[in-house]
C-alpha cells in the first residue's frame, strides 16, 4: 500500500452535500480496493490561476489515504466524469507529512 495525497477542484455552486457525496464515492472506492482515508483537508473556495470550465473560482478539497494504484485509477474515472469536479490531481508520498498544509490555515 502507498500513500497518496490527491486534490481536486469542485464547482463553486457545490453545496456540502455535493461534496460529501463527491468524498463517500471516493471513500466506497478506496475501502472496495483496501484502502483508507488518513486525512480530509477543506481548503474552501478560491481564486482560480485561470477559468476552467467558464469559472473564475472553485472549491478546493484535499485527501490523504492509503491504497494501492488500482484505486487511483477508479477515483480519476469517477471524477473525469462528475458535473461537480473540474480538476483533479494524485500524487504518489514516500510519506505522510505531520502537519495540515498552509492552504487549510489560511482559508
Amino acid at each position: 500500500m502507498s500513500i497518496y495525497e490527491h486534490t481536486y477542484i469542485a464547482t463553486p455552486d457545490c453545496n456540502k452535500k455535493d461534496i460529501d457525496n463527491i468524498e463517500k464515492k471516493i471513500e466506497s472506492i478506496l475501502t472496495s480496493n483496501a484502502g483508507k482515508i488518513i486525512r480530509k483537508e477543506d481548503w474552501g473556495l478560491r481564486n482560480l490561476a485561470y477559468p476552467i470550465k467558464k469559472n473564475a473560482k472553485g472549491i478546493y478539497q484535499n485527501l490523504y489515504f492509503e491504497s494501492n494504484g488500482k484505486a487511483i485509477k477508479e477515483i480519476e474515472y469517477f471524477e473525469r466524469y462528475n458535473d461537480k469536479v473540474m480538476k483533479f490531481l494524485s500524487i504518489k508520498l514516500k510519506k505522510l507529512p505531520k502537519e495540515d498544509s498552509q492552504l487549510k490555515n489560511n482559508k
